[in-house]
């Protein structure tokens, strides 16, 4: 009676759906899409009648939360009064409404004055007997607790993580796992808890236990790896702990080739192949996957010496599979794969085939890709017919995937290089973002830089699509593109139309682009100058300046090379001093020239830049010079010496600013002797010094041995100097070596020097040299906090065996700045180069408070912590003014430029407010300088 009931209400259910979806669907109406603040926050009085109505309380605050997601702003009295009215309902019994003011108290954010009575309730709720409550108490004690109030509830936390109801314990798992970001110490106390819950009997439990264990243990290599292996070794009851395991032994094997557990752990993933449940062999065969492009030193089937067919079977068998998460997971993880090893995907190119026709589109689109990466010259024509009929109904990521496989395919075999940049061409002329666009840019660039017999049918693709692009960036590196490769072509004139309209069509940017373009054309092809020449006066009266001063540039300059008897070799002289952006000379040799010129009898003649060395000469001459002094002794001038050093600098500024390069190339022939007794081929190894930061007490002025640190910036390294002086007479230091700690897993020492033997009143440099790692995330601005000691051998007048000692100083500070030097601009130069920035880079921004209590604080120290120079005087802050704009630029590390602009204000009730915004090149770079203060 019972199961025929079901079956019918079954059938009355379907029937009804059935129907529902048949009519026409209405236009969706939002029934609070006009709701109004205020007459929320005069419902809230609903919290305080008695008996509570929990249906209207739930209406209540379901509309708090939606306007709250909405973006609209409470004040801080209005966020008071819904919180106190929110807190009431806590004596409710209702589970529904009790839940829902959960979410609302997690989204108010309380402040450290309610905090105190949101954990009070939250206190109660821990201990009650109702299982709901416990569990949601705790998940909000993750958002809402004050650090400082931590350690008052650990007790509570410690025993609701071995509680015996799962959602309790998991509830706890989870809130750890927030917490361990904040207040690591107290975490720490619960190892052994969250061992037993590793071993739990329910799947979650055994999951965030897992997860949080890792979070502990990540710090430290040696526990880490016993952790991994000691569970590789058994069997976990959880699918999903499974998969978390696999992914942090995929991890490991990837940190570091340790032959200790590399065995065990591959033992591990090959089992894990055979699993019961699918999801984790999937995860053991994208693993398998993942190694396989990481082990690039393997055989065709191999990786780490274990055979990874069996992964591929696998995935094979995932293509076939009526499930379509299953089947796009496995195409997936073969498309990535075929990128490294394109002959271990090849084995599933007949399950791939069938794919094509997936309803899928996603699934079709990554099957495509991949078998134009494994697949035969011979199927090239039929699989992008194939995918020319779909290319619309994918999203633009899957488009750019197609785009790199047709450009990898075309690279690879060339004859088809027509059909492939005609299908490149097709889709420029469609709708798509951006990124999309920039990729094919870049594809058709590419070919016809490979291919020589695409050159002429690409740059007519280049040129019918600036006829009409959205994108200025875009368009002005496709202009600089053709100035390079038109004027090579067999017909060169047949490409200046397409210029010519750009020039007198388009924004400043790419009129500018354009004027440049034309020039060099023109320069290269005599036969053109008369006509270009012609065009560049069409564009005379252009509202840009930019625009007219280089079409008067220009054309002055196409004028000189019409005149009779310029030769060729001097016009072509000429043109590449023009266009290029190096300088024939070295600026130093230029400035030190000048000096020398003005301080001459001969002052009124014309000033020859014909003598001077270029930079490559210069740098050669002055190490040169330095070599001579290289085991001279870092000592500062005492006495008469330096009062005549004084009177020198006064008399002959020309002697004191060649007496400053000296130094500086003597400190600069020092560092470069240390590091290659450190770090053998350290040239190679370290790659050109990118900067030198200021140096930076780590002692005080008084101290009996004073210490700074300047920090020396390569690409992959940082070189600390760590500069010591002994001032207590009558002792020698020896075998003074730095000492760091607290490096974690971001940094690891190479090599280090000491001094020998430092005297009383002498002063010499120890070297320390680091390693980043895991730079791709932060642009290589890896940043740490270092301790530092002083080990060294104390000897007194007299006493030749002398005593070990340490001597501590302060941390030494890695920040985002450190890798950032000043550069400056001239007056106004600082607004053209963010506007280009604009079109050309990437913008990020920040909002964030700072501890600052004046506006001339904040300017000074954001300026010092960013190391940045300030531009067009907006170093200085106004009197009386509540808010400052500061213009900031500098060179990041790698020779890139960024541009910072920060409105700093002060609030009476927030206190110093700022609102950050960065440009730069690349988005990485954009993000981690806007994140340097936070």
């Amino acid at each position: 009676m019972s199961q025929s009931f079901k079956e019918a209400l079954k059938e009355k259910i379907a029937q009804t759906l059935k129907e529902n979806l048949k009519g026409e669907e209405g236009e969706f109406v939002n029934p609070w899409s006009n709701l109004d603040k205020a007459a929320i926050l005069q419902q809230t009085r609903c919290f305080a009648s008695s008996p509570i109505d929990s249906e209207e309380c739930l209406n209540l605050l379901t509309r708090i939360l939606y306007v709250l997601q909405q973006g609209e702003k409470f004040t801080e009295s209005e966020l008071t009064s819904v919180f106190f009215g929110v807190t009431k309902l806590f004596h409710t019994s209702s589970s529904r409404l009790r839940r829902m003011v959960y979410l609302v108290v997690k989204e108010l954010e309380p402040s450290e004055q309610e905090v105190f009575i949101v954990m009070s309730c939250l206190i109660k709720d821990l201990t009650s007997k109702n299982d709901s409550f416990r569990a949601n108490s705790v998940r909000v004690m993750s958002r809402v607790l004050d650090p400082t109030m931590a350690a008052q509830i650990d007790r509570y936390l410690k025993t609701a993580i071995v509680d015996k109801h799962p959602f309790v314990s998991s509830a706890s798992l989870v809130c750890g796992i927030h917490l361990l970001k904040s207040v690591p110490d107290v975490v720490k106390r619960w190892v052994n808890e969250i061992q037993e819950q590793v071993n739990s009997q329910h799947p979650m439990v055994q999951f965030h236990a897992l997860a949080l264990l890792y979070d502990l243990k990540k710090g430290d290599r040696l526990a880490l790896h016993k952790v991994i292996t000691s569970f590789a070794k058994g069997q976990l009851k959880s699918p999903l702990a499974e998969c978390s395991l696999i992914r942090y032994a995929t991890q490991t094997l990837m940190a570091e080739r340790d032959s200790g557990i590399e065995k065990t752990l591959m033992t591990y993933m090959d089992n894990c192949l055979r699993h019961k449940n699918e999801m984790v062999m999937y995860e053991a065969a994208k693993s398998f996957c993942q190694l396989a492009a990481f082990d690039k030193d393997a055989s065709a089937n191999t990786v780490f010496g274990w055979d990874v067919t069996h992964a591929t079977t696998v995935l094979q068998i995932f293509l076939t599979s009526p499930k379509h998460v299953v089947r796009y997971g496995a195409i997936k993880t073969l498309n990535l794969l075929a990128q490294t090893r394109p002959s271990m995907a090849a084995r599933c190119n007949s399950e791939m085939e069938v794919l094509l026709s997936d309803a899928n589109r996603n699934i079709a689109t990554l099957a495509l890709t991949t078998l134009l990466k494994t697949g035969h010259e011979s199927s090239v024509e039929r699989l992008v017919k194939q995918i020319t009929t779909f290319m619309s109904d994918i999203s633009d990521a899957f488009k750019i995937e197609v785009v790199r496989a047709v450009k990898g395919l075309c690279l690879m075999y060339p004859a088809k290089h027509k059909m492939l940049m005609s299908f490149l061409s097709s889709n420029l002329r469609e709708d798509g973002s951006a990124e999309f666009k920039a990729d094919l840019v870049d594809a058709l660039i590419l070919i016809i830089g490979k291919v020589p017999a695409a050159r002429d049918s690409g740059l007519l693709h280049l040129c019918e699509f600036i006829e009409d692009c959205e994108y200025a960036n875009l368009c002005t590196r496709i202009l600089g593109f053709l100035a390079d490769e038109v004027p090579s072509t067999a017909h060169p004139s047949k490409y200046i139309r397409f210029i010519y309209n750009r020039m007198i069509l388009e924004n400043a940017v790419v009129r500018a682009a354009a004027v440049d373009t034309l020039s060099k054309v023109a320069m290269k092809c005599p036969s053109l100058r008369r006509d270009v020449l012609i065009l560049l006066q069409f564009g005379q009266n252009d509202n840009d300046d930019e625009v007219r001063d280089r079409i008067c540039l220009y054309s002055n300059v196409l004028r000189k090379c019409q005149a009779e008897g310029t030769e060729q070799e001097q016009v072509n002289i000429g043109f590449q001093s023009l266009m290029s952006t190096e300088l024939p000379f070295s600026v130093d040799a230029l400035y030190d020239g000048l000096v020398e010129h003005v301080q001459s009898d001969s002052k009124d003649a014309i000033f020859d830049i014909s003598a001077l060395p270029t930079a490559e000469a210069y740098k050669a001459a002055v190490e040169a010079q330095a070599a001579l002094n290289v085991d001279t002794k870092k000592k500062g001038p005492a006495g008469g010496a330096a009062g005549a050093a004084a009177a020198k600098a006064k008399a002959n500024p020309m002697a004191a600013q060649k007496e400053a390069e000296q130094q500086k190339a003597n400190a600069s022939a020092e560092l470069s002797r240390a590091l290659a007794e450190i770090v053998p081929n350290a040239s190679q190894v370290l790659g050109a010094l990118q900067h030198t930061c200021k140096p930076k007490p780590l002692t005080e002025s008084e101290a009996e041995y004073t210490v700074q640190v300047i920090k020396h910036m390569f690409v992959n390294h940082v070189v600390l100097e760590l500069y010591v002086s002994n001032t207590v007479e009558g002792i020698q230091l020896d075998s003074i070596e730095g000492r760091l700690s607290g490096l974690g897993p971001l940094w690891a020492i190479v090599g280090a020097s000491a001094i020998t033997k430092l005297d009383f009143g002498d002063q010499a440099s120890a070297y320390i040299v680091l390693e980043k790692r895991g730079t791709a995330e932060s642009a290589g601005a890896t940043v740490g906090n270092f301790g530092v000691a002083l080990h060294f051998i104390v000897k007194e007048d007299g006493d030749d065996l002398g005593y070990e000692d340490d001597y501590p100083v302060e941390n030494i500070h890695i920040g985002v700045g450190d890798y950032i030097f000043g550069r400056h601009l001239q007056q106004g130069q600082w607004r053209t180069v963010w506007d280009q920035m604009a079109v050309q880079g990437h913008e990020s921004l920040q909002k964030m408070v700072l501890n600052y209590k004046s506006l001339e604080a904040a300017v000074e120290g954001v300026t010092t912590t960013l190391n940045m120079e300030a531009c067009d005087n907006t170093g200085q802050v106004e009197s009386g003014v509540r808010g400052h704009t500061l213009n900031l630029s500098g060179t990041f590390l790698g020779g890139q430029t960024c541009l910072v602009r920060i409105l700093v204000g002060m609030d009476p009730n927030h206190g110093c407010m700022a609102k950050m915004a960065c440009r730069a090149k690349t988005e990485t770079i954009a993000e981690v300088v806007a994140r340097a203060l936070m």
